[in-house]
């Protein structure tokens, strides 16, 4: 117990330090810093995930890679409900902290809609009036994700606290 409490302190110092705010170990003040910085990197974590797969998901579709490396193509593929999942945790979370009104909201949750609606429709464009792509699993799985933020978005919209 001594040791978490003496962990717990060397952690809150850390933070405050980094913030610039005057370092004083209040047990109460720590447990809730600990939480909003824990909050922090999931936020970072979750955010660097899901522009890595838009990244990547964005390079098969334009190189028309599925089918020269179509083990990368299986490995997107199959990353694609956890990538819903980890969208779906990432708006839960910014809509707790939102409606909590305690954290100002650093992310920004609308670049990322813009990226993934313009890359819905680009690849629409090109899917319909292009010869080089076709209607295939990479245009389902971008139309698919396309549409869930879209969706996600604008239901965060309609319940805005």
């Amino acid at each position: 117990m001594i040791l978490e409490k003496r962990i717990k302190k060397a952690l809150c110092q850390m933070i405050l330090e980094k913030t610039g705010e005057p370092v004083v170990f209040d047990e109460a003040n720590c447990e809730a810093l600990l939480k909003r910085e824990a909050t922090d990197w999931i936020f970072i974590l979750l955010g660097a995930f899901t522009y890595i797969y838009l990244t990547l998901l964005a390079v098969v579709f334009f190189g028309r890679l599925a089918g020269i490396t179509p083990k990368l193509f299986v490995v997107l593929d199959v990353l694609k409900e956890p990538y819903l999942g980890t969208l779906g945790i990432y708006v839960l979370l910014k809509e707790v902290r939102k409606r909590r009104k305690i954290y100002p909201s650093r992310y920004w949750g609308e670049l990322f809609v813009i990226f993934w609606m313009s890359f819905g429709v680009i690849a629409t464009v090109l899917t319909v009036f292009s010869p080089s792509f076709n209607f295939d699993v990479v245009y389902k799985t971008i139309l698919t994700n396309s549409l869930v933020v879209i969706l996600i978005y604008l239901g965060g919209l309609i319940n805005k606290p």
